[in-house]
């Protein structure tokens, strides 16, 4: 359920809530969103709805349909898992810099690294999203290559975790507690050797996850 306060930047708050929603598949592909209708919905002006799914069009989330709204992109199976390949090819070349170059303040990751545990404990899977794209994030900043953190966020921003509420995929969440707490010790002990391998089976633990989501939704379609 999407919900929005005047405490921040409404147009952000959509694109948040919107990206978790179409990411995670509780907005499946296909889903058509009219800037009227969330508008009303949310009880908020047309004007950051709007800006907010061109956003989402320009990462590549969202398409545009004429005189009905945006459409929800229906990725390859293909597509993304060349997605996940390549973020986490750039990805964990960029922890294993960051390991070598070390870092003063990691208090950003650790508070995150929480949100993610408390997420996890209480079953909130759009908080397990927001609070994990803010860890990796943080990690890229740390890392100190603006290009490079934008070309991974973008990326990220255009995966879909099919199955994320599945059995399989829960039990992905609370095996991710541990290994988000393992990379802030890698940082802090400079294991430079542990680094790449870390980051790749961090990352790529979710492909047979949304590979089996996509072979069942495809399955059940059939």
């Amino acid at each position: 359920m999407l919900l929005v306060s005047g405490d921040a930047n409404l147009r952000e708050q959509v694109v948040d809530q919107l990206r978790i929603a179409i990411v995670s598949g509780e907005m499946p592909p296909g889903t058509v969103c009219s800037v009227p209708s969330l508008a009303r919905t949310l009880g908020i002006s047309t004007t950051p709805i709007r800006e907010a799914l061109l956003q989402l069009t320009s990462d590549g989330l969202l398409q545009p349909m004429r005189n009905r709204g945006f459409r929800v992109v229906d990725p390859s199976l293909d597509e993304l898992r060349g997605i996940f390949e390549v973020r986490m090819q750039l990805e964990a070349s960029a922890f294993r810099k960051l390991v070598r170059m070390g870092a003063d303040d990691l208090s950003e990751l650790q508070a995150q690294a929480d949100a993610i545990a408390q997420s996890v404990e209480t079953g909130d899977v759009p908080r397990y999203l927001a609070a994990d794209r803010a860890f990796h994030a943080e990690l890229l900043a740390l890392a100190g290559n603006e290009v490079l953190a934008d070309i991974v966020l973008r990326l990220r921003d255009r995966m879909r975790l099919y199955g994320i509420r599945s059995a399989h995929g829960l039990e992905r969440q609370r095996a991710s507690v541990p290994e988000h707490y393992r990379i802030i010790e890698v940082i802090r002990q400079g294991l430079e050797d542990e680094a790449e391998a870390l980051m790749t089976s961090h990352v790529m633990a979710w492909e047979p996850i949304f590979t089996e989501a996509i072979a069942q939704r495809n399955a059940e379609s059939a």
